[in-house]
């Protein structure tokens, strides 16, 4: 069609429905403006372009997403694979998001882990009255860098253990509610529930009756501000790398399990304490966008 030739409706209903199809709303100039890494409580994108700014620390080549964590990067939580843009991906370097956990020293370092690194979901989610079967794949990442994600986190596990000393308990996170009532303002609606991890604390007791009654299986649930992170030209994907790579930018912290001469457990990675970046370098260009309400 020729420029200035004149659309019909029905031409300009097609054309719209086709655009729309997979659309989702992309993160402006306007909003990326004061935001800090410790701002953030959740961020989502598409998984794909979190590989593309991130290739550092992630890497999806044919059907195997891996995930490079030793220095900085992402805790990825999975069941070991995911399906991604309609393909069975294998995950190489993940946390199982129901784990078991049988001795104080487990646990501690478990906790430890939660709190290590910003936390990664890969979920699935599809266009609203839509006719495709396809489905967008999104990263979805906790910052555990927020205090008020931190603190739930803490407060949710201080409680569990503390209402059910001695005894067996499953305390599981999930985060899946806001995620949901996000991508419905977005018109997307959800087609996985694994917004959520899991863990069992099983000691040797003969019989639990409480656990055996479900007495002792705790929930939490980790509400945050959601920070759309989708972008499409150049200038803003180095923006939003930029503000990635602070967030998953490896620290220590001094005095934890990690630094005793014992024998860290299969969970222990390092900790993170405060963003190393002070505010006035920070892009000039980040905020959230449709925050949810906690």
């Amino acid at each position: 069609m020729a420029t200035g030739d004149p659309v019909n409706k029905s031409q300009l209903g097609r054309i719209t429905s086709v655009r729309s199809a997979m659309s989702f709303s992309s993160v402006g100039s306007d909003i990326l403006a004061t935001l800090t890494t410790a701002n953030c409580e959740i961020a989502l994108l598409p998984l794909k372009l979190l590989v593309e700014l991130q290739d550092k620390y992630l890497t999806l080549e044919d059907d195997v997403l891996t995930s490079n964590n030793l220095s900085g990067g992402f805790n990825v939580y999975s069941d070991g694979t995911a399906l991604i843009d309609g393909r069975q991906c294998r995950i190489v370097n993940y946390i199982q998001r129901k784990v078991t956990l049988r001795s104080h020293v487990d646990y501690k370092d478990y906790r430890e882990t939660l709190l290590a690194k910003p936390m990664l979901f890969i979920t699935n989610a599809k266009k609203v009255n839509s006719d495709s079967p396809s489905a967008k794949t999104f990263a979805i990442i906790v910052n555990t860098r927020h205090p008020q994600i931190r603190a739930k986190v803490e407060g949710g596990m201080n409680n569990a253990i503390s209402s059910v000393m001695g005894e067996n308990y499953q305390l599981q996170f999930t985060f899946h509610d806001d995620v949901k009532e996000y991508l419905h303002r977005q018109n997307f609606e959800l087609t996985e529930d694994n917004l959520n991890f899991s863990f069992i604390f099983k000691l040797d007791v003969f019989v639990d009756f409480f656990y055996l009654l479900g007495f002792s299986k705790k929930n939490c649930d980790l509400h945050g501000k959601i920070l759309n992170l989708h972008c499409t030209n150049n200038s803003r994907k180095e923006r939003v790398k930029m503000f990635l790579s602070k967030m998953t930018n490896p620290l220590i912290r001094l005095g934890s399990s990690l630094d005793h001469d014992r024998r860290p457990s299969i969970y222990s990675m390092d900790m993170i304490t405060e963003d190393p970046f002070p505010q006035e370098e920070e892009v000039n260009d980040i905020a959230p966008v449709l925050p949810l309400s906690s």
